[in-house]
């Protein structure tokens, strides 16, 4: 399925691909990656939507801060975790995407000792740099 859907996804162009108005779609490849912040399984999917020229080509995606992604797992029945949270919200708009910055929650693990709930998103990315490079799981980096 994954080899069928790439020759599919392969003949569409850059601009088909990322045009925010259009059906993504996706294949699940069975695979899944350990997120080391946490411990948890998370799928890998084949997506048209995710471009090879950004970045890697790979990414991780955030189905509750990010409208394409929510998109993707909405359609697919993908399991969406809020980890920010709006201070202004309502209750009403609790689970609604929101991308933008806010207090973490649903961001702690006792099996890798990363705590960032109640932190500012800027802390709590700073946090997670610092978590990061101890482990051995990433380091600092800038991208322009």
């Amino acid at each position: 399925q994954v080899e069928e859907y790439k020759d599919f996804a392969s003949r569409k162009s850059d601009l088909e691909r990322t045009e925010l108005q259009k059906d993504k779609t996706g294949v699940f490849t069975g695979c899944y990656a350990k997120n080391p912040a946490n411990g948890d399984a998370i799928p890998i999917w084949v997506a048209d939507y995710v471009l090879a020229s950004y970045g890697t080509g790979a990414i991780m995606a955030v189905p509750a801060h990010d409208t394409r992604d929510n998109e993707f797992a909405l359609k697919y029945n993908i399991p969406i975790k809020w980890v920010v949270k709006n201070e202004a919200n309502s209750s009403d708009d609790a689970k609604q995407v929101y991308p933008g910055l806010g207090i973490i929650e649903n961001s702690s693990s006792s099996e890798t000792g990363l705590d960032i709930n109640q932190l500012s998103s800027k802390e709590a990315g700073l946090k997670v740099i610092e978590w990061a490079e101890r482990t051995g799981n990433g380091k600092k980096k800038v991208n322009y």
